[in-house]
């Protein structure tokens, strides 16, 4: 009798442990799924920003729905020459929203002397490990209707 209780407990031991390993390896699968899976959006607001000889610097917004556990940094990119940027309240720290009201601002300045025209430009936003990018407008003119 204590020979089979005995054998019956190896038995069950056994299944628990293949079990722990096959939910450990679905688990583990599905933690790397949904680490490449954005749970984030950065919103595109279609935003544009007029500069002129007295006007050289506008803010862009940015704006991000869903949820994040790392820090999100912000930029800009394909700035036309001579454009630079800085950020403010980034990077943004690990939370979460609903796209409707801006966490951070991406400060672009533009050289007085760019030529006249209209240029897209992208601001993005990254975790490190998931990065997405919206464009933005930049419109150069003589005169800025403000």
């Amino acid at each position: 009798m204590a020979t089979q209780v005995r054998r019956r407990a190896r038995i069950l031991i056994g299944i628990l442990a293949v079990s722990g390993m096959l939910a450990s390896a679905f688990a583990g699968t599905a933690a790397a799924t949904s680490a490449r899976t954005p749970t984030w959006t950065l919103v595109d607001y279609h935003q544009s920003a007029c500069f002129s000889s007295h006007v050289t610097e506008a803010y862009y917004g940015i704006y991000i729905d869903g949820q994040w556990r790392r820090s999100i940094d912000v930029g800009a990119a394909n700035l036309p020459a001579g454009g630079t940027y800085t950020t403010n309240y980034a990077p943004i720290p690990p939370g979460s929203s609903n796209g409707e009201y801006s966490l951070a601002y991406v400060h672009v300045v533009l050289p007085s002397t760019e030529p006249v025209g209209t240029y897209t430009a992208a601001m993005w936003a990254s975790s490190g490990r998931i990065t997405q990018s919206v464009p933005i407008t930049l419109v150069v003119q003589s005169k800025c209707g403000y």
